[in-house]
């Protein structure tokens, strides 16, 4: 997984600009999860970022614990969901005492981990800490999106006290996706620059599906979802998938 320092760099942005995704999808978690989403009961939100979906969750009267590996975006994550309890870990390496009944992995976190092998093992963490029967639901952006979205792309926003460049690109021979920001933020009369570059890239549903198996999880679905179709079969023109797997 990344540097910490990364993430630590705009976590002030993402948790302004980045902050409506958790709760466009939670319906659509809480139905993947169904059963294994008990009232009241003890959810892994990993790589939770500045905590939005956290926040749902515990609004919800869910026991919730994230699991991030920047201090920065914890720091937000704590404000935004006070009720819930915060970990900093690198994904590729934690272990937690406590068994949950869920677990989620939202806005294509998992596409930042760059190698199989690194992705193997956060699938094996996360089964170690699921009760048996437990959920794990996840969402990975597919080669459809890196290939429409992610070609050469560049964005510009700006805000009061604020100015903020996203340069967007995917290398197709190496299968890796460039997101570049610039930020502009004013303390008092002057402007600080700041910059960070993180990556992702793309896993066939084939290969992921083998990962969860050898991590112990079973019954794995693939599920795509819009507003205007709701839930349904992933078609070679989805963007993002929805992943459920069940530890054994």
């Amino acid at each position: 997984m990344k540097a910490p320092a990364a993430y630590d760099n705009f976590a002030w942005l993402y948790n302004v600009e980045w902050n409506q995704f958790s709760e466009s999808i939670f319906p659509l978690l809480k139905y993947l999860a169904g059963r294994s989403l008990p009232r009241g009961g003890q959810v892994l939100d990993l790589c939770c970022g500045t905590g939005q979906l956290a926040a749902i969750l515990t609004e919800h009267g869910f026991k919730v614990t994230g699991v991030d590996i920047s201090a920065g975006q914890l720091r937000y994550a704590r404000k935004n969901a006070p009720a819930a309890h915060f970990i900093q870990a690198d994904a590729c390496d934690f272990k937690l005492s406590r068994k949950f009944d869920t677990a989620f992995c939202t806005f294509d976190a998992l596409n930042h981990i760059l190698k199989l092998e690194d992705l193997q093992q956060i699938f094996r963490n996360v089964s170690g800490c699921l009760k048996s029967g437990g959920a794990f639901v996840f969402d990975m952006n597919t080669i459809k999106e890196f290939t429409s979205h992610w070609d050469e792309r560049q964005s510009n926003t700006e805000k009061p006290g604020y100015y903020y460049s996203v340069n967007i690109k995917y290398d197709r021979n190496k299968r890796l996706g460039e997101f570049h920001i610039t930020m502009f933020r004013q303390t008092g009369k002057a402007w600080k620059r700041s910059d960070t570059v993180v990556y992702e890239t793309f896993y066939p549903r084939a290969t992921v599906i083998s990962a969860l198996k050898k991590a112990g999880f079973t019954d794995i679905e693939t599920f795509a979802a819009n507003p205007r179709e709701g839930i349904t079969t992933p078609g070679k023109n989805a963007t993002r998938l929805y992943y459920r797997a069940f530890k054994a």
